[in-house]
């Protein structure tokens, strides 16, 4: 890789994956300021919905960084705050998309007793891994212990899947609310870690400053690794993140095709013709080709 090509990889948005030296704790940092900026821009996200959202997507991301080609992880906080949903899917080779419940939530933070718990309210946390030669997906269950996200994949961790994790999550925005800067970080103690080591680790942690900080200030997602810890690292992967979405107007057609051929007879006749991809807000419109290949294929199932 030649210097140019070198520099423009470092800046990009990426996932790095490590494993000390000694093999007591393995590590993922995440760069994704491009991948959240785009997901504000898509839903017309509000500070709010972006902050949280960009979270998930971090967690998201880190978690998939675990898995093996396209395996996926599944984040979702379900809440009865004023953001309602907030949902993020990262597949291991990169891909990330997210949307949140109420895109333009908001707190009074003006108010002493507002608190950023409020945005998801009271609700749960659920991690759903779609694993290869799993007929279901592995999921998890445990309640939102603190509504910021990073405690609250750090809590799923730890109970659902026992096992110890810090987790870092942040986005930094600029004075006109737009995404400055987005990423996080991850740390799993191993099996055998000593207790000493963890108590360092966690001390270490106490130490580093937010992780979007770290971007500000030209930090790649491999210096924010050596940051945490004294103990030579084995990178095990270095990936880039984008924002994607598999949906397609095929995909779409596909699904409507599981409806009645009346239903499709009276989208058409009400001029039901635009989709909207919940994931990615991207539109589709039907033409009225679309809806004759559908209502044949319906037709013809039928015979």
């Amino acid at each position: 890789m030649n210097t140019i090509a070198k520099r423009a990889f470092l800046q990009r948005d990426r996932v790095v994956k490590a494993i000390t030296a000694d093999g007591h704790f393995r590590l993922a940092a995440i760069k994704n300021t491009k991948a959240v900026q785009t997901a504000q821009t898509n839903h017309h996200l509000s500070a709010l919905a972006t902050l949280l959202l960009g979270r998930a997507m971090s967690a998201a991301s880190l978690l998939a960084s675990f898995l093996k080609n396209e395996e996926r992880v599944i984040v979702e906080l379900l809440g009865n705050g004023v953001a309602e949903k907030v949902f993020a899917e990262a597949v291991q080779v990169g891909e990330v998309r997210g949307f949140v419940g109420n895109p333009q939530c908001t707190l009074d933070f003006s108010n002493p007793a507002t608190k950023l718990s409020d945005g998801i309210g009271v609700g749960l946390v659920r991690v759903s891994r779609i694993l290869y030669g799993n007929y279901e997906p592995v999921v998890g269950l445990v309640e939102l212990v603190a509504g910021d996200v990073s405690t609250d994949i750090a809590y799923y961790l730890s109970q659902s899947e026992q096992i110890p994790s810090a987790v870092l999550l942040d986005v930094a925005f600029d004075n006109d609310g737009g995404v400055l800067q987005s990423g996080g970080l991850i740390v799993q103690a191993l099996p055998d870690a000593p207790e000493r080591d963890i108590v360092n680790m966690v001390e270490s942690l106490k130490q580093l400053d937010n992780v979007p900080e770290l971007f500000t200030n030209s930090f790649s997602p491999e210096e924010v690794l050596r940051l945490v810890t004294p103990i030579a690292l084995k990178e095990l992967d270095n990936v880039q993140v984008d924002f994607f979405c598999r949906c397609t107007l095929e995909r779409f057609k596909a699904t409507l095709s599981t409806l009645g051929i009346e239903e499709i007879r009276d989208m058409r006749a009400s001029n039901q013709r635009e989709l909207v991809c919940r994931y990615c807000n991207k539109h589709y419109t039907l033409s009225d080709k679309d809806f004759e290949e559908i209502l044949v294929g319906l037709q013809a199932r039928e015979n």
